[in-house]
Parts: structure tokens; sequence; C-alpha cells
């Protein structure tokens, strides 16, 4: 036995000095993943020997890029833990001025432009790394939320679920109408929105992907109120009620979060609401290097205890 132990914690500092190593590599760019008409960027990480991995695709901010949604969200650190691939697009300055992806305009909305592009990094990634859409997860933040529900609408047969933080509806706005939008809901009914989405595929009938919304009740940028617009349409073209179907008031005993599940007949948690009280136009951390902490207390985040890219990566199954 005692000639086991050094052995043993060599293991241990082994692993933790690999784990370290490997989470403090920097985002890797990927080149030539298609003809890219949206003219984008894609970096990875965690992508060798990743065959049969789960993928997550992570879409930043206005005014952000790779590397910042990535120090601000810290999907690395439960990439390394547990074993899954990180993607992820980049706007260009040329595309537009404040780094927004681009997803109020026709030209990039409608299976074209921006998102084509991030369908044919999608395909790069599926074809190379031997993966398939149940193994496809989408993940983005203010504009890059928006753009992520520009790709499910466009694309729902590649993704399992996504998660939509502070953002807008599919197609609540077009063109310079986006200009208004500070500050205000636009209200629609569920089929209305629904429809909108629909529209985009009319001869599909398969499922349409699970959604995660998290929204902070003092946001001022993407209204508060269109979390409520969010559910309408992914309940609606997932067939369920916009009511929900179970709650939590205190989640994890936070007085700040509230949790809401809107449950399909045979698929639980199809639409996933986190209510958060008190913030803005912010992501939600927990600073700290516990298993349930992460983040970075920056200009777009708030640091309340709850760090939600690590209950997001639960909802999409990749804790175990």
């Amino acid at each position: 036995m005692l000639k086991s132990k050094p052995l043993k914690y060599s293991l241990i500092i082994f692993w933790v000095v690999y784990h370290s190593v490997l989470f403090s590599r920097p985002l890797k760019e990927v080149l030539n993943f298609g003809s890219n008409p949206g003219n984008l960027k894609l970096f990875s990480f965690n992508d060798s020997l990743s065959n049969k991995k789960p993928i997550v695709f992570v879409l930043h901010g206005c005014n952000q890029n790779a590397d910042a949604i990535e120090e601000l969200s810290d999907w690395k650190k439960l990439a390394v833990k547990h074993d899954f691939v990180l993607f992820y697009p980049q706007q260009k300055l040329i595309n537009n001025p404040s780094l927004c992806f681009n997803w109020f305009l026709e030209s990039d909305i409608n299976k074209n432009g921006e998102c084509l592009s991030i369908y044919q990094m999608t395909r790069y990634a599926i074809d190379s790394l031997k993966v398939d859409s149940t193994r496809l997860f989408f993940y983005g933040l203010s504009a890059g939320a928006c753009m992520t529900e520009v790709f499910c609408a466009n694309y729902p047969w590649l993704v399992n679920t996504a998660a939509v933080c502070a953002g807008i509806p599919y197609k609540a706005v077009t063109g310079i109408e986006a200009i208004n939008l500070l500050g205000k809901t636009r209200i629609k009914t569920s089929n209305e929105w629904g429809d909108l989405v629909r529209n985009q595929n009319t001869l599909y009938t398969g499922k349409y992907p699970r959604i995660i919304i998290a929204h902070g009740t003092e946001d001022f940028i993407t209204d508060y109120g269109y979390a409520n617009e969010i559910i309408k349409q992914w309940t609606n073209v997932n067939g369920i009620k916009s009511s929900p179907s179970d709650s939590i008031l205190k989640f994890e005993n936070n007085d700040k979060v509230k949790r809401f599940v809107y449950n399909a007949p045979k698929r639980k948690e199809t639409v996933v609401f986190y209510d958060i009280l008190g913030i803005s136009h912010q992501l939600p951390v927990n600073v700290g290097e516990g298993e349930k902490q992460g983040g970075k207390d920056k200009l777009f985040s708030a640091n309340i205890n709850f760090f939600l890219t690590y209950y997001i990566a639960k909802d999409f199954g990749l804790i175990k």
C-alpha cells in the first residue's frame, strides 16, 4: 500500500498539469471551412482526436470576438473537464462596425450570407469530427443569441439544443428597424412568431431544437419583455403551450434565479427559461475555481453566484 502512494500522487499531479496545459491553450483559427459567403472567421478548441465528441458552437455579442466571449463564459473549462469540442464563429469589422452578427439583415438570415457561413462551419465540424446532429449544440449571447435563433430557424435538423442569452425572437425586427430596438418589445401571437420560423422550411416536418432561454429582468437593450416572446415562438414551433409545466422560484437556492420548464408530451424540458432578477444586458457568472463556478466579472457579466454556462451545459446533457 505504501509503495503505491508515490504512483498515485504522480498520476494526480500529471492529471492536474495536463489539464492545466490543455485549458491554457489559445483558440485555434480554422481556415478553409467553405466558400464563406458571410465573410466570417472561425476558431476552435479541443478538437484534436475528437471523433464522436459533442460539439458546441459559441457565438459572441456586439463589441466582442471569440476570445472575449470565451473569457466571459468560460466554456473551455467545461470542455476540458467533460470532453467536448468548441467552435467560435467570429464577426469581422468590415461586415459590422460594432462587430455584431447581422441577425437583422435579410441578406444574412435566410440560408444566405452569415447564416450560410455558419452552416458551412457546422458541415466542416460534422464531416471532420464524424458527429451528427444529435451531438451539435448552439450557444449565443445578445447578437450571438439572435444569430443562434437564425440558424435554428433555417437548419433545425442540425441542432439538438440551443441557448439564447439576452436575445430576441427570430425576425422580430429586420433591416433598419433594428435601430429602434432599444427598450421596446414587439408583441405577436404565438402562431405569428411560430410562422416566422416555419416559413423558412415550409416542407419540414421534423423536430425543432430544444431552446434554453436566459434573460435579465433589467435588460434595457434586448428588452426583458422579449423573453416571453421567445418562449412563445419556440414553444409554438415545438407544438406545446407557452405556459410552464414546472417552475423553481429559487433555483439552486439563489434568490436571483427562477427556472421555468415547458415540456412536450414525449420530450421533457423542450423549452427552459432562466429568469435572472436584477441584472441588465449581462451574463450571470460565479467567479471562482469550484465545479459550479466560472466566468469573469467583466463589463458584460454579473457576478451573482450563478455560473449560467455550467447549467446550460448541463441542460445540453454534456455534464453527467
